[in-house]
């Protein structure tokens, strides 16, 4: 049996942003178009949609700018859509807590691996933190990597790794993880919801970036297949 998995958390107003120069997303009521007679369309506007506006997927270029690394609409299509991806499941209640925020240890990233991961493959960490994507502690209690499990994702080098947390590292007390994974060549896939409900090890990941160019990140979509 086949089960399809929407990864991409909603995208409304009020909902949550990061804080600025990003911007918070409003959807806006157009009026009647001039240019058409024969019917009354109804259209909106979408403001302050960013790179950063729901799910999104961003690359080496978002830390090291567009003049030394490639802009994410050369991400090729072949490398991201309906492709073997390997979930790791952490439970939250069990894993250490720094300040307001849980980590995922190397031991904990250990633990999770039912298998052999082949290198370059797209990694995704579920927690379940999803869950959280319409509650007010999405962003101040979100979970992040602790370094020694970062240095090993990185040696890894997936093309992509997914996680359902915002901020991979703990802004309270950053350990310059982001320069890390990105020297990597890592492309990251995130807020990701839902994935906590995925029970197979390996799965086919589709995710579908907007065709925007010369851009650090581009909102997406994300599918999971599990087989």
């Amino acid at each position: 049996m086949v089960k399809l998995i929407d990864a991409s958390g909603p995208i409304y107003d009020g909902m949550w942003s990061y804080d600025a120069p990003c911007t918070k997303f409003k959807l806006v009521e157009f009026e009647q178009a001039k240019w058409v007679k024969e019917f009354q369309p109804r259209s909106q506007g979408f403001e302050g949609f960013c790179m950063l506006t729901g799910n999104y997927i961003d690359g080496p270029s978002h830390a090291f700018g567009l003049e030394k690394e490639d802009s994410m609409d050369k991400l090729p299509l072949n490398k991201i859509f309906n492709v073997d991806a390997y979930i790791l499941k952490f439970d939250l209640s069990k894993l250490g807590k720094e300040g307001n925020r849980n980590y995922i240890t190397l031991k904990d990233i250990n633990n999770a691996e039912k298998d052999s991961i082949t290198d370059g493959a797209p990694i995704i960490l579920a927690t379940g933190w999803g869950t959280h994507w319409d509650k007010p502690d999405f962003l101040t209690h979100s979970w992040f990597l602790k370094k020694d499990a970062a240095e090993y994702i990185a040696s890894k080098k997936p093309l992509i790794l997914g996680i359902d947390t915002p901020y991979i590292d703990n802004l309270e007390n950053e350990q310059k993880l982001w320069e890390m994974l990105y020297n990597a060549g890592i492309n990251l896939l995130a807020p990701l919801i839902n994935i906590e409900k995925v029970s197979k090890f390996k799965v086919k990941l589709f995710v579908a970036p907007l065709n925007i160019l010369n851009t650090t990140g581009l909102p997406c979509r994300t599918i999971i297949i599990e087989e």
